[in-house]
């Protein structure tokens, strides 16, 4: 009985293993596809990313909005909201007049994302098709924008960052929050660099090397 019960806990080992090894494979692929060539994550994929370990461990909703100096009345700009776990985490914050625009280039995200709102009987989330170069937003309108995992996987990030500074208000924060095993993570000082080059100030950084969060303001 010990010996079989060595021999599945070995195999569960070595299978373990093999499977970790070939995630680490697939993110190496996956970094070297994306560097090469930009393009939106397939609509199916944003089930796999927002993920329930990812929310309850890594990057709880609740904490990030939290991070985002919200006030109730306050108008927002999310891009890429995904499945919309952290878009319902700062339309909470911002009740009973404030106003979440979820922002995607991608139809089917925005189909999907209004289906889960009339479900969950959500009216303070408002999703619609934009671009991101050119938002339908006039100049100092909005109080926050965030960004999950999102910005860098967007061609010419301080183009977008530039044209955030244009609709964000004077005391407005930008919120950019990145995780480590995402495809497109760009280090905590590339994605200064960026705000730099846009004309943003960095305000304040929350979390570490895996998974960070940090606030823009104009300048």
């Amino acid at each position: 009985m010990d010996n079989w019960v060595s021999v599945v806990g070995t195999a569960f080992f070595i299978l373990l293993i093999v499977f970790l090894c070939f995630l680490f494979y697939l993110f190496v692929i996956l970094k070297i596809i994306r560097k090469i060539h930009k393009f939106p994550i397939p609509a199916f994929a944003t089930r796999l990313i927002d993920n329930s370990f990812r929310r309850k461990f890594i990057q709880k909703p609740e904490r990030i909005a939290e991070r985002m100096h919200l006030k109730p009345g306050m108008i927002v700009v999310e891009i890429g909201p995904g499945k919309g776990s952290y878009t319902k985490a700062v339309a909470e914050r911002i009740l009973p007049e404030g106003k979440v625009s979820a922002v995607d280039i991608q139809d089917s995200v925005i189909k999907r994302l209004k289906e889960r709102l009339k479900m969950d009987k959500i009216s303070n989330i408002i999703p619609k098709i934009d671009d991101a170069y050119n938002l339908s937003f006039d100049n100092e309108s909005v109080d926050r924008i965030f960004a999950i995992t999102c910005l860098p996987e967007i061609p010419e990030p301080v183009k977008v960052l530039k044209e955030f500074k244009r609709v964000l208000k004077p005391e407005g924060i930008i919120s950019l929050c990145e995780l480590f095993i995402d495809p497109d993570y760009p280090l905590r000082k590339t994605e200064k660099k960026w705000a730099n080059k846009a004309g943003l100030d960095f305000l304040e950084v929350f979390g570490n090397f895996f998974v960070y969060q940090l606030n823009f303001i104009k300048n």
